[in-house]
């Protein structure tokens, strides 16, 4: 019991605590407060302008009633007659006439004081046209404006009686931009702005012509472009360069069997956050353009003259023939182009080699054509003719030539001879009859019939060196094109069913008429055939004898020594000249060369995990030999596209102090897990390849040289990839087939039928089936002779063994 005094504790009964206030009061109140004060706050500046409202329209009744006020006294003194006019400064009429007019008395529009233009906030523009409004000063004149740094065109505007205006402006990409209004009749009343806004305008299609498959056009750099293609429901993208322009490729755009249709075709281009913009914002669609997928190869041309076995000077030889309206065609001798011309409409086309030499002998013409589309066609049937250094004449009594020094002579003949020489000018004589015939050779001497004549003359021609090297024509153009990256047809074009179907029956055909059968004859060899490599290699020597290090060449010689045998038998199989496109190509194909050979390198380390350092590597001479022969057989029956083996390196073992190191690199290197590693990242670069030479414009020095590049990667690691696939021993096929032969025919399927869709294209010279049937016929002849022999072999052994027994 408390009492007065002491202290008391007033705490509520059944606890002695503080009293928890409930939160919920506490929170329902803050809530309440801050809605209320941003109610107030966004309620604010409407007051504001109410208010500013209100006063002005106070402001402009007081003085329109005083106007007015103004004009009916004016209009009452005028009209009251003079006898009864008030005194000067007394008001006339009655307090009404202030604000009813008298009958007949014109009216004054009603007029405000001049305000500044407002404009409206436009949001993100997504159109290359973006209408502005706002309001202004009646029958003023404003000018919408955008940034300088953008390029965006304002546009002009009148304010309407109603004090609104808009116009329509062009603008052009870029994020933030601000537009500004100013009032052009009054400019002292000032300019507005809009609020920052981001314009993405559509992207442009500028591809015109006939296409094979790439369309072009100019975006915004960075920006994504989209192209949707009628009939189709997928979209193609690509990326605008810094240059501003685009390139997408129509493979598969249209179901016909040719792939040849007239395609309408928009774009929409995307700007990213990463260029500035608050969001991702997608531009409208451009505006439809109706382009031509053509996707045939032109007819080679034909060369009507000259004839097989004409004779053709070395300077400025005529050539003539028929090809496809239009079209570029391009003459060669001997592989080499001497003239180009654009086929007119009538299909009848001439050109001459002015500016190139011709080397005398006999030769061989040529011609190929590219169609508007990019298509080339097959080459012309060849003309074989014979280069003379000057051309034949039949003139008079004298010989035509160029004697290499002045020469004097005598002989018998008629009185008319013919001869040809080089050098300088000669003369002939000699005494007899008219009547014989009779040549006139190098030196100016002659001997003819049974009767003489004489006669003498100037030789013709001038001096030539055939062997000397001369850029000054179409040999030293660097942009030509030749037979290596013309053949190879891009993704778009060899897309068809034809293609799926050829590619499967050769797949399904090598594994079982030429993997199968090695298999077998591999298996049968093996143990009882000796390495014929074993003396060449060193390995006759036992490893006592041998030094640390000597077996293996540094990584990077290893790379170069396959990087120029590679090169090397590319451009022997080729083909090669001493021109600028052969320099050009030779240059391509070491660097695609250099590719693959890294890329085994780094495959064959990546797979050999902690372990890469027991990982050497060396020049496969089994893939020397297979390199030779390639370009042995591209090379004698011209293939195109070529056959190219392009990596002829292996890992293997790297010696080391104690026998482990090399059993266990050896062993990792011999291994299914580094074949697997090799053979799809040759597979992923040859893919890689096709792609980048299917999007390349193959025109121009960096458009054929990154082609002839990416069709170094695409044939020759399908080469490689083909010829390493073969089960023959120490192969990495074999490692896969004895690891496992579900994983080894996944693999030696895919990349067969890469290998039959790249070859199978409609230009080029293709290996005849006839071929294929014989190697597939004596694989599996090898192969019932191997089984033959093995079985033979086993059962001589076993009757020795009951001999002895």
């Amino acid at each position: 019991m408390h009492t007065r005094g002491d202290n008391v504790d007033e705490r509520v009964v059944g606890g002695d605590h503080p009293v928890r206030r409930t939160r919920f009061v506490l929170l329902t109140a803050g809530t309440v407060a801050l809605v209320a004060a941003l109610l107030g706050t966004a309620a604010a500046p409407s007051f504001a302008a109410s208010t500013s409202t209100s006063a002005d329209a106070a402001s402009s009744s007081t003085a329109a009633a005083t106007a007015s006020s103004a004009l009916s006294a004016s209009a009452d003194a005028a009209t009251a007659p003079p006898p009864l006019s008030a005194p000067s400064g007394t008001p006339t009429g009655s307090p009404q006439n202030h604000l009813t007019p008298s009958p007949g008395t014109p009216t004054s529009p009603p007029t405000g004081r001049p305000v500044r233009p407002t404009v409206a906030d436009p949001g993100d523009i997504t159109s290359a046209t973006v209408r502005f409004s706002g309001t202004g000063t009646p029958g003023h004149t404003v000018r919408v404006t955008g940034p300088a740094s953008t390029g965006s065109a304002g546009c002009p505007a009148t304010v309407s009686n109603d004090g609104t205006w808009s116009c329509f402006a062009a603008v052009t990409s870029g994020p933030g931009q601000v537009f500004t209004v100013v009032d052009r009749s009054a400019p002292e009343l000032g300019s507005a702005h809009t609020p920052a806004a981001d314009v993405i305008v559509p992207p442009t299609v500028t591809t015109s012509r006939p296409t094979n498959g790439p369309v072009s056009g100019t975006g915004r750099p960075g920006s994504t472009v989209t192209l949707a293609v009628s009939g189709s429901s997928g979209d193609r993208s690509a990326t605008v360069g810094r240059d501003g322009r685009w390139t997408v490729s129509l493979g598969g755009a249209t179901a016909a069997s040719g792939g040849d249709a007239r395609l309408s075709v928009s774009a929409t281009q995307t700007a990213s956050t990463a260029d500035g913009y608050r969001s991702d914002l997608r531009s409208a669609a451009s505006a439809p353009v109706t382009i031509t997928l053509d996707r045939t190869a032109p007819t080679a041309p034909r060369i009507t003259s000259p004839g097989a076995g004409d004779r053709v000077g070395a300077r400025a030889a005529a050539v003539s023939g028929t090809g496809e309206p239009r079209a570029v065609l391009t003459v060669y001798v001997d592989r080499a182009p001497v003239c180009r011309v654009d086929v007119p409409a009538s299909g009848r086309w001439s050109c001459t080699t002015a500016g190139s030499t011709l080397a005398p002998g006999s030769r061989t013409i040529s011609a190929t054509q590219q169609d508007a589309a990019g298509n080339f066609s097959r080459s012309s049937a060849e003309v074989v003719v014979r280069v003379v250094s000057s051309t034949p004449t039949g003139a008079g009594p004298s010989g035509s030539g160029t004697p290499s020094v002045p020469g004097s002579g005598a002989g018998t003949g008629s009185g008319s001879g013919s001869g040809s020489a080089s050098g300088m000018p000669g003369s002939g004589a000699g005494t007899g009859d008219a009547g014989g015939a009779g040549p006139t050779n190098g030196n100016g001497s002659g001997d003819g019939g049974s009767t003489t004549g004489s006669g003498s003359g100037p030789a013709a021609g001038g001096p030539s060196d055939p062997h000397g090297l001369d850029w000054s024509g179409p040999a030293g153009d660097w942009t030509a094109s030749t037979a290596y990256d013309s053949t190879v047809p891009t993704i778009q074009a060899a897309f068809s069913w034809r293609t799926v179907l050829v590619a499967t029956a050769v797949a399904a055909g090598f594994l079982v008429l030429i993997a199968g059968p090695l298999a077998l004859v591999a298996g049968a060899a093996r143990g009882r055939l000796r390495n014929p490599f074993a003396a060449v290699l060193g390995r006759n020597r036992p490893h006592a004898e041998r030094r640390r290090g000597e077996d293996l060449f540094p990584t990077w010689a290893s790379i170069t020594v396959a990087v120029l045998v590679v090169g090397l038998c590319t451009v022997l199989g080729v083909g090669v000249s001493l021109e600028a496109r052969y320099v050009r190509l030779a240059v391509a194909v070491l660097l695609g060369a250099a590719v693959l050979a890294t890329t085994i390198v780094l495959s064959s380390r990546w797979a050999a995990g902690a372990d890469r350092g027991t990982i050497g590597f060396r020049v496969s001479p089994w893939l020397v030999l297979a390199a030779l022969v390639a370009c042995g057989i591209t090379r004698a029956f011209d293939l195109s596209p070529a056959v190219i083996v392009g990596a002829v390196l292996l890992p293997v073992g790297r010696p080391h102090a104690d026998t482990a190191g090399l059993r266990l690199g050896a062993t990792i290197a011999a291994g299914a897990r580094s074949a697997t590693w090799r053979s799809v990242a040759l597979l992923v670069v040859a893919a890689v390849g096709w792609v980048l030479h299917s999007v390349t414009p193959g025109s121009g020095f960096w458009g054929s040289i990154v082609s002839e590049f990416a069709i170094t990667l695409c044939v020759g690691g399908l080469g490689a990839v083909v010829t390493t696939m073969l089960p023959l021993a120490g192969s990495a096929g074999q490692s896969l087939l004895e690891e496992s032969r579900g994983r080894y025919a996944a693999i030696a399927a895919v990349a067969v039928a890469l290998a039959a869709a790249v070859y199978s294209g409609a230009a080029g010279t293709h290996v005849s089936p006839v071929v294929l049937v014989v190697a597939a016929g004596a694989c599996v002849a090898a192969a019932v002779a191997s089984h033959l022999w093995l079985r033979a072999s086993q059962r001589d052994q076993a009757s020795r063994s009951d001999q002895v027994a």
